[in-house]
């Protein structure tokens, strides 16, 4: 009995080393169908459905990956990474209020991780919530420091609320930690002749 469950094991293993090695080449398809195998094989393995997700997701095909990401939370609930992924599923669906919802429950189980406050402060923009988004980069900012996407994106929400010298500003410092920030140098560009605000 052990030795058949080992084999199970180890064939699951195997399926989903290869399906890594089609991921890390971007080879989604074949990826997919390779999980799917260990998943037939075992389907009690969460990291199985996190990774077919993330497949289906780089394929665009978000509806599929939010098959997989539920499932994976059902078997693990306290993965905080599979609910970040569930929230950019649901954000590529422009679906931001689920968005919110399921980064901030990646928040809850873990509240170190700089990512998760910027796509929850990015979902939280798109909603039109700019206080609570800028609120967000700023807690994003304080666990990571060195990320110019942070500053570029919180000066875009600054700007947005007339906060101009200090979206200038953000823009500024996202150039200086990335000076090929393309998207830093068109905030900027936009919002530098704007009159300067009363701060």
């Amino acid at each position: 009995m052990k030795t058949k469950k080992a084999n199970k094991i180890n064939i699951t293993e195997t399926y989903l080393e290869i399906g890594d090695y089609f991921m890390e080449r971007d080879w989604y398809q074949p990826a997919i169908k390779v999980i799917s195998k260990a998943i037939e094989v075992n389907p009690n393995i969460a990291v199985a459905y996190e990774r077919r997700g993330l497949a289906y997701g780089h394929m665009c095909e978000y509806e599929n990956a939010i098959t997989d990401f539920m499932i994976a939370i059902k078997i693990n609930p306290t993965c905080a990474g599979t609910f970040c992924n569930l929230g950019l599923a649901h954000y590529k669906l422009w679906c931001f209020d689920e968005a919110i919802k399921y980064y901030s429950k990646a928040i809850i189980l873990d509240t170190t991780v700089s990512l998760f406050y910027l796509n929850r402060g990015l979902a939280f923009y798109n909603a039109g919530q700019c206080k609570k988004a800028i609120a967000d980069y700023n807690k994003a900012i304080k666990l990571k420091t060195s990320d110019s996407l942070v500053y570029t994106y919180r000066g875009e929400a600054l700007a947005d609320l007339g906060k101009i010298d200090q979206a200038i500003a953000d823009y500024d410092k996202a150039l200086t930690l990335n000076p090929g920030d393309i998207h830093a140098y068109a905030g900027r560009a936009l919002v530098v002749s704007l009159p300067a605000s009363a701060e």
